[in-house]
């Protein structure tokens, strides 16, 4: 009866609902991406261009009145008699699952499976929220926002969530007498709903304000007084603290499930961070710079109250940190005047992103947050987008966001290219051209620009080549899957993959009650694997498509396909795995080894993907690097074992690249077992540390994968007494692939002379 009550109470009637808005903070530069920018709640039909002559008058006094007549309100009764349209939240309709805000949330709370912690005790008016000591350790220290002067609202102190009744009156002056214990009274089901529903209509009262005046200035540029601003953030502040106090009671450890999944239902972390956080935010930044000092203070504000939230209700920590990284990231961009500070709140926004990355790797969204904080370095920028592209959950509006990286490049070629390495303009140019349908003559100008540099760049960087080499190897992953488009080849093959897998784990969960998920276990991928490769009748290519053999260099033709861009990607893959395997002893290049090997491996899994482009896979230059590689600290049973290697390596298992591989298709499921990246995972700030116990571990990965693609019998073989790799017949007879007979690189490239580009139109 309860639970049937309770959710009755809380459904909508006779009220349309808003298309959920999708939360967006500004990147590093004021001037911001455009797929950052979100307006803020649409506005009514009536509402006025100019702000009313009450609130332009009013004063600070009378924002505090307003704020504690509210409060009043709220204390009168549990069940305070407002306008049903504004008392009950409005459910998420499916219109709104389409943005990347709502997406968050709903695979966020979806998920929320910890239990929720013991109720703190509220604090009284005078005690005020105190966040400041519960903000994370690993945050650099925060200045106390400046305060509101006059009183401050007066905070909702609830009856009965406490576990003990505190004592009316203090002991005096001078009094030691040691106090009892304080009574503990139970608190009923009953109360609890009620309390629930008290909280819930005076936040509704709170957020109409706090839409209402959002939605009024910002369509006027008038500018308000200091008095008027603290009025705004006193106002966002009690909303925040009526969510905070709405959370503690629907996660009470005595809640009932109907009441836990309210949050979740309704969408109250996307609520609060939209109107509470988000939609002031843009406010004060459209203000700038008369407002900087008020949004330093409500900044700060808002970070303690997340550092509160993420502390007192674990449920939604996965959201909570990826709003620490959006108000870092906020706090970094209106850093003008002290540039260490602005790489202070840079790494701390790194810091958040890459734990929401640890707990959800194959969201791509997380990785489009990591590809803004990247600049200027355009090479992981180009990663990190590309990634967002071709995660297991793609962000599809990355595809925006990455015209930011290309558009100087493909407008002001001349211009932009003189700020960076020739390797790192003509390898981001070729995959703009790529992305945008450019040119086809554009395209083999830079890219053969980029495999001539390629093997000076090697030589010159030294082990600075190890993060940059595994990024490189990324982004041309990402150009031979056209960037994840729906008319690719590889990518439909890749996701056709996943969705089996999906179905496969529902599967497997309904027919073994013991939760073994078939698409998981590695000795089950293993005999599907094997049951392919390993057939006694040979592969019969009619069966299968294979990648086409670009038409070169056409002047003044565009790339008409997503599978032409393939074609004309796999030559340039082709020479830079050559030219990178041919550093015989170099110890730079096996993460870039490491990316490429994984990726093969990966696509062994869907052969239909990985018989499509092995004729431009250099198996003979892969085989010399194998075969030449140092085995000094190389275990050789575990390099001829099928399990995944678990060794130690430096602070943790994982290598530098792992952290970087993983999250993709073709890596998630088919490369890491799942329990890699738990349990034992190499600190934060050690992650992008090279240290010389990393050689051999890196060596002996990379030995594992060359004896895991001997086991398909079709590209190389292995000899486990002589430890050598070799080609077999049906690689030899593959014919060598020519970037330059390819594309016929014009003469002034050759010579090292520079030529302009054409403008993409």
């Amino acid at each position: 009866m309860l639970v049937h009550r309770l959710e009755g109470n809380f459904q909508v009637q006779g009220r349309q609902q808003q298309p959920q808005q999708q939360r967006r903070p500004w990147s590093d530069s004021l001037a911001h991406d455009s797929s950052q920018q979100r307006p803020l709640q649409s506005q009514p039909s009536n509402a006025r261009e100019e702000p009313s002559s009450e609130f332009n008058q009013l004063t600070l006094a009378d924002q505090y009145r307003t704020s504690n007549q509210i409060s009043d309100s709220m204390r009168r009764s549990k069940r305070p008699a407002v306008d049903q349209d504004s008392c009950y939240p409005n459910k998420k309709d499916d219109r709104g699952s389409g943005s990347p805000f709502s997406v968050r949330h709903e695979q966020a709370l979806s998920h929320a499976t910890s239990p929720p912690p013991a109720l703190t005790r509220t604090p009284t008016p005078s005690q005020g929220y105190r966040s400041t000591q519960r903000t994370p350790l690993s945050s650099p220290k925060l200045p106390p926002p400046a305060p509101a002067s006059g009183p401050r609202p007066h905070s909702r102190q609830p009856s009965h969530l406490h576990s003990g009744s505190l004592p009316q009156d203090g002991p005096l002056e001078g009094d030691t007498k040691m106090l009892l214990q304080p009574e503990t009274r139970p608190i009923s089901q009953e109360q609890l709903v009620n309390e629930v529903k008290g909280i819930y209509a005076g936040l509704v009262m709170v957020e109409k304000k706090c839409v209402e005046i959002c939605q009024q200035q910002s369509q006027t540029t008038n500018k308000l007084s200091n008095e008027q601003w603290q009025a705004l953030i006193a106002l966002h502040r009690t909303l925040l603290h009526e969510h905070h106090d709405f959370f503690l009671a629907s996660q009470h450890p005595t809640a009932s499930p109907a009441l836990r999944r309210l949050p979740t239902k309704y969408a109250m972390p996307a609520r609060m961070w939209r109107h509470g956080i988000h939609s002031f935010l843009e406010l004060l930044r459209h203000r700038l710079p008369f407002s900087l000092e008020h949004m330093l203070s409500f900044v700060y504000l808002a970070y303690q109250m997340m550092g509160l939230l993420m502390e007192s209700v674990p449920a939604f920590h996965e959201t909570w940190i990826e709003c620490l990284g959006d108000l870092a990231r906020y706090r970094m961009a209106i850093e003008e005047s002290d540039m260490r500070d602005r790489e202070n709140w840079s790494n701390v926004a790194r810091m958040w992103y890459n734990r929401a990355a640890d707990r959800s790797a194959t969201t791509g969204r997380i990785q489009h947050h990591l590809a803004v904080l990247a600049r200027p370095n355009v090479v992981r920028q180009l990663f990190y987008y590309s990634k967002a592209l071709i995660s297991g959950i793609p962000f599809v509006n990355a595809r925006d966001s990455i015209m930011l990286l290309f558009s100087p490049f493909l407008d002001k070629y001349e211009t932009t290219s003189q700020k960076y390495l020739k390797v790192e303009t003509s390898l981001v140019t070729a995959a703009g051209v790529l992305f945008t349908r450019g040119f086809v003559h554009d395209y083999c100008l830079h890219i053969s620009r980029f495999a001539s540099e390629l093997d000076g760049t090697i030589n010159r960087t030294g082990s600075n080549f190890k993060i940059q080499g595994a990024e490189m190897a990324s982004s041309l992953i990402a150009m031979i899957l056209d960037f994840g488009s729906d008319e690719n080849f590889l990518w439909k093959a890749l996701c056709a993959d996943s969705e089996n897998n999906k179905q496969r784990q529902m599967e497997g969960q309904s027919d073994q009650p013991s939760g073994t998920n078939p698409s998981e276990d590695p000795v089950a991928k293993s005999q599907m694997r094997r049951k392919f490769w390993e057939q006694n009748d040979p592969i019969n290519l009619q069966d299968f498509v294979q990648a086409t053999a670009p038409l070169g260099d056409r002047p003044g033709v565009k790339f008409s396909s997503s599978d032409e861009v393939t074609s004309y990607v796999l030559p340039v893959w082709y020479q830079c795995i050559s030219i990178v395997a041919a550093k015989v002893g170099d110890r730079n290049i096996l993460p870039f080894l490491h990316f490429t090997l994984s990726f093969l491996w990966g696509l062994s899994d869907v052969p239909e993907a990985l018989i499509y482009l092995e004729n431009y896979v250099p198996w003979d230059k892969l085989v010399l690097s194998l075969n030449s590689m140092s085995r000094s600290g190389v275990v050789d049973n575990e390099v001829e074992a099928p399990g995944f290697p678990q060794q130690q390596s430096g602070t943790g298992r994982q290598l530098p690249e792992d952290f970087l591989m993983r999250g993709f298709k073709w890596s998630h499921c088919h490369y890491y077992d799942p329990e890699f990246f738990e349990g034992q995972v190499t600190d934060e700030d050690d992650r992008t540390l090279e240290l010389p116990s990393h050689a051999a571990p890196r060596a002996e990965r990379c030995l594992w994968l060359g004896v895991r693609l001997a086991s398909l019998k079709r590209y190389i073989t292995y000899d486990s007494s002589s430890k050598q790799f070799s080609c077999t017949e049906f690689t030899q007879a593959l014919p060598p692939v020519s970037l330059t007979n390819t594309f016929q690189v014009p003469a002034s490239l050759e010579n090292g002379e520079d030529t302009s580009m054409i403008d993409v139109v």
